[in-house]
């Protein structure tokens, strides 16, 4: 089985989500959220190379019943988990964060 990496930036979007959601319905919300993002990890790495790939290297799933998608890749032993994105924001912009954290080799 594939080994699970995710990027701090990755955590950082998880927070400030999870801060929004907080925010706008209380601390179970966004403690709500952060467990929805969590329960598809496991998922992620035991179905990784199942997942359709929708930008270069890149898959996804969805944080449900959030509005979220969580884009992943595989490297080598990894499953590296690079961004957590709101479905609603600018797809260019999307494409753009993929490619400054693409984590290549490393």
């Amino acid at each position: 089985m594939k080994q699970l990496r995710i990027l701090p930036e990755a955590w950082e979007d998880a927070d400030e989500a999870a801060a929004w959601y907080d925010k706008k319905g209380g601390r179970e919300l966004g403690d709500r959220f952060l467990a929805a993002f969590r329960a598809q990890l496991p998922e992620i790495v035991r179905f990784a190379g199942t997942y359709r790939k929708v930008y270069k290297e890149f898959s996804r799933v969805f944080a449900k019943p959030f509005p979220y998608a969580i884009y992943f890749r595989i490297h080598q032993d990894w499953v590296v988990v690079t961004l957590l994105w709101h479905t609603a924001r600018n797809p260019e912009d999307l494409r753009t964060t993929l490619t400054e954290r693409d984590p290549g080799d490393q």
